[in-house]
């Protein structure tokens, strides 16, 4: 019997989920989608073409693309966010720039989710991994050229074209995708959202400028040393201008980054060297605040990132060894007009920070038993975070933290241990328990912006804490997958115990006769302990060969362990933890044609964090339909999100600081797409 799969059909490996672009695996059944799936959305990026797909997995939206991904609560640096397993960081401190937004759908083979602490591979998985998998030259000739447009004036033109005799091969590609600000539900463009008065509204004649306008090309080099070992070496440039971010005070005037990845495999080992640079200058000139600036805008941050790093890796029979280490360095400097002083101000708000990491890791996997199956795991990093001390705000760290350290070295240990058992034929039990650590990162320790208090405004400051230590997540995960002739399902629940959760607070401090430190309180990070619980259920039937039901439910709940009332904590719910949310949809596919219907839900949010002054965030429901036609080389798809074109509001849509503008961004109205390809 053909069965093709729905879009959102859900799938795991162990404890990893995949989101093949080509083909899709499912728990214990291979199928196989003739074009990429991810085709099928309107979605602008991976991390909104995740949320689609993969329950407890969420994206913050801060504009009209460049979404960043959450899982089960757990964000930023939590999660790691990998190339063919290669580091690439951000550079902007408001995450402008997550490392998955640096690529292009057609750049992608698949998307590898790991969610919870389960991957001893890579320093800090403490809630999850994002491993990005583009495509690999292939022997022969091989192409395809892909278009989308929708009723925002998005395009994606792009193309890849592989070709490989012998022991060569190579592939090139390239792609481009601009857009207009989309108007949400109520037919306001992102750039009308601002209530009267806010000084971060976009100005009259930019309210319809370009909201991004990325190009990206790609190109891939594979030579056959010998009939077991193969050399690789892989390089990436994007260039993204004109991105616009309503979520935050600035915006993206451009953001460039280039990737290299070099790699030598055998039959028993690997080795990757690799190394990725990131230049980011972002700031206001299109905002109301900037009108009669000196330099068309009062405040503006240029951000620099890179990552250098090595992975070896050696198996021999169940076991495999392996070394992970990088170096990454950020720096960050923003000026702002004092308008009472008629003059800029630059500071290093991220002072030239460099983090040394070396890690080594096992794994075992073993078979044992036709019904019983076990995977274990142990890891040991050292990681040394120091700052140029003659860059950072020491006198800003003394006056909310009372120290002046600008270095740390840490030493930890990670594992985890995962069960499988077939009960039966058809379903099988799972259990896992993982633990992870990560050192805080560069803006959680020295990032330092002194807003000069009484004399500017009354937001107060912005500093780390030298004196974080990392956090750990133990979890437990529990589960149970099913599979028949016409069904498969999945239900997953977990429980997380976070020791030394990094968390923001509002800190205080004494009154300073510094006038460059007359603020008393400030946005700051502190250790608290956490807990994270829920549970993930999907599964697909197929009524016929040709009509087919997939749905999937998520749910998470983050709370503190206790109140800290001399931190100013004193609400138990941790900020930005997304609602209960579900995905229903009916399929029909005869392999030639297909159409679909699918439903979304999201309950009310209000388990928020008023210390924080986070609002909760309506439910809401929305339809959305599409179709298309498979003849021969030929792919299109049509679609219609948002049917009924309903004003609606994630919650992940505006917290995050330091440079929020407090609105709520809302998601997309009623919007037509049209996805063109030709493979060759």
């Amino acid at each position: 019997m053909k069965r093709t799969l729905l879009l959102g059909a859900l799938f795991s490996v162990a404890f990893a989920q995949e989101v093949n672009l080509e083909e899709i695996q499912v728990i214990g059944k291979r199928e196989v989608l003739t074009e990429d799936v991810v085709r099928e959305l309107p979605a602008k990026d991976v991390g909104e073409a995740l949320e689609y797909n993969i329950p407890g997995v969420w994206k913050v939206r801060k504009g009209a693309i460049a979404n960043d991904v959450v899982i089960r609560g757990f964000k930023k640096d939590e999660v790691n966010q990998l190339f063919d397993g290669a580091r690439v960081y951000n550079a902007c401190p408001n995450r402008m720039d997550p490392g998955i937004f640096h690529v292009d759908f057609s750049e992608v083979e698949s998307v590898e989710v790991i969610k919870g602490p389960f991957d001893v591979r890579n320093y800090g998985a403490v809630g999850g991994t994002v491993n990005v998998k583009t495509k690999e030259p292939k022997e022969g000739m091989e192409g395809r050229i892909t278009t989308y447009a929708d009723n925002w004036s998005t395009i994606n033109p792009s193309f890849y074209f592989s070709y490989g005799k012998d022991r060569l091969s190579f592939l090139i590609g390239y792609a481009f995708r601009f857009g207009k600000p989309y108007e949400d539900g109520k037919g306001r463009k992102i750039t009308e959202i601002y209530p009267s008065g806010n000084p971060s509204a976009y100005s009259q004649d930019e309210r319809d400028s370009t909201a991004f306008n990325i190009h990206t090309a790609w190109a891939k080099l594979r030579y056959k040393i010998t009939d077991g070992v193969k050399f690789k070496l892989d390089y990436a440039h994007q260039r993204a201008t004109d991105v616009l971010y309503p979520y935050l005070m600035m915006d993206g005037i451009y953001d460039e980054v280039d990737r290299v990845n070099l790699g030598l495999e055998g039959k028993r080992f690997k080795a990757q060297l690799y190394g990725s640079s990131v230049r980011h200058w972002m700031t206001n000139p299109k905002r109301v605040i900037s009108q009669n600036a000196p330099r068309g805008y009062t405040m503006g941050t240029y951000a620099k990132s890179k990552v250098y790093g090595f992975k070896g890796e050696y198996s021999f029979g169940d076991f495999s060894f392996g070394i992970d280490t990088f170096y990454r360095y950020w720096k960050a400097q923003t000026t702002m007009y004092m308008r009472n002083m008629g003059m800029y101000r630059t500071q290093n708000t991220i002072p030239d920070v460099d983090v040394y990491n070396f890690g080594l890791y096992g794994e075992y996997r073993k078979k044992l038993s036709p019904k019983l199956r076990l995977v274990a795991g142990l890891r040991l990093d050292w990681s040394k975070t120091k700052a140029d001390s003659g860059k950072a705000n020491i006198n800003l760290y003394r006056h909310y933290h009372n120290t002046t350290d600008t270095s740390q070295t840490d030493v930890y240990p990670s594992g985890n241990v995962q069960v499988f058992y077939e009960l039966k034929e058809g379903i099988e039990l799972f259990a896992g328990l993982g633990s992870a650590v990560r050192v805080p990162d560069p803006q959680e320790r020295y990032f330092a912006l002194d807003r000069m208090g009484k004399m500017e405004n009354t937001m107060g400051d912005w500093v780390g804490n030298p004196k974080l230590d990392p956090e750990r997540n133990n979890e437990l995960d529990l589960g149970i997958k099913l599979t028949g002739e016409r069904y498969s399902g999945e239900l997953r629940t977990f429980l997380s115990y976070v020791k030394d959760y990094i968390y923001v607070y509002r800190a205080t401090a004494p009154s300073s006769g510094n006038m460059m430190n007359q603020n008393t309180k400030a946005m700051s990070y502190t250790n608290i302990d956490a807990y994270f619980y829920g549970f993930e259920l999907s599964g697909s039937y197929a009524i016929t060969d040709t009509i087919f039901f997939d749905g999937n439910v998520a749910y998470t709940r983050g709370r503190k362990d206790d109140t800290y009332p001399a931190k100013n904590i004193t609400d138990k719910d941790i900020a930005e933890i997304p609602p209960l949310t579900a995905r229903l949809a009916l399929r029909y596919d005869t392999g030639m044609y297909f159409g679909q219907v699918e439903g979304v839900l999201a309950a009310t949010q209000d388990n928020v964090d008023s210390d924080l002054q986070e609002e909760k965030t309506s439910g809401y429901g929305i339809i959305n339909l599409k179709g298309g036609v498979n003849y021969r080389n030929l792919r299109v798809v049509a679609g219609i999100n948002n049917l009924f074109d309903k004003l609606y509001y994630t919650h992940l849509s505006y917290l995050r600081n330091p440079f929020r503008t407090g609105v709520k961004v809302p998601e997309p109205g009623r919007t037509y797409y049209l996805s063109v390809s030709y493979t060759f």
